[in-house]
């Protein structure tokens, strides 16, 4: 496949992304949801704050892709699939927000625990008082949610499976990130370094396709969650072109790899 080829079918994508961004931004600016209970307006705030992560790291991507940098735009893709991967948990299970609480509070006890035992903690005396109090509340039960059961049973579970590749990936230093920064030429045994990495046809369409199926997923459960929206048409009309352009994208990738063998 050609790289104009490869250039067109990127600019479906980020047309597709753009559109999505606007209508999710007009659909955070509608009324606001109306709850019945204390118990409902915590769960519909988690939800409605997740979707808004969502949206905030995607619009993050767009901007990434548009400027060309590809590798951050994959990394930066992970942190919208994790935020849907919370918002079908909870989605699925209402309790799960006791679990994320639980989450939560394990790690500001980790974290209390560090500052405190550091070597160069130099904290006021009310500080030290304040860290040893709240650590000597224990856990108290609290658990950290581990992502790979987040959508165990869910029909979404290939989000996980890109989640873990894109993971290789990430932020943090590990040897697979590495290796698309460090390139050795065998014949000459010289190495070139590479600051910003491009992705191949595969990763950069598969990322594109759950970024976008990630954001119709988590409108969709945001639109649930509301009941009523003046954007459901265009909200479909959105969904028909992203299995349009999912489609062709996957459609013209194996037709380059039948003609390449």
């Amino acid at each position: 496949m050609s790289y104009d080829d490869n250039a067109a079918r990127s600019e479906l994508w980020i047309e597709l992304l753009r559109d999505y961004v606007t209508v999710a931004i007009q659909f955070t600016q509608e009324d606001p949801i109306h709850v019945a209970s204390n118990e409902e307006r915590e769960l519909v705030a988690i939800k409605a704050a997740l979707y808004a992560r969502a949206l905030t790291l995607c619009q993050g991507s767009l901007l990434l892709i548009e400027n060309d940098r590809q590798l951050d735009f994959r990394v930066h893709t992970r942190g919208v699939i994790e935020a849907v991967m919370y918002l079908i948990a909870l989605d699925r299970d209402a309790a799960f927000v006791t679990k994320m609480k639980g989450d939560d509070y394990k790690s500001r006890q980790s974290r209390a625990g560090r500052h405190l035992n550091a070597q160069d903690f130099n904290g006021t005396a009310d500080v030290r008082q304040l860290l040893e109090e709240f650590l000597a509340q224990g856990l108290q039960g609290a658990k950290a949610i581990q992502v790979s059961a987040l959508l165990k049973g869910s029909q979404f579970d290939r989000l996980y499976r890109t989640y873990r590749d894109i993971s290789g990936d990430a932020a943090h230093v590990s040897i697979t990130s590495l290796n698309r920064h460090y390139v050795e030429n065998p014949a000459d045994q010289s190495a070139k370094l590479i600051v910003h990495p491009p992705l191949d046809d595969i990763e950069i369409h598969v990322t594109f396709a759950e970024l976008g199926i990630s954001m119709t997923i988590a409108m969709l459960i945001l639109m649930k969650v509301k009941a009523k929206t003046d954007l459901w048409d265009e909200f479909q009309a959105l969904l028909v072109r992203y299995r349009e352009v999912a489609r062709a994208s996957t459609t013209r990738r194996h037709e380059a790899e039948n003609y390449s063998q």
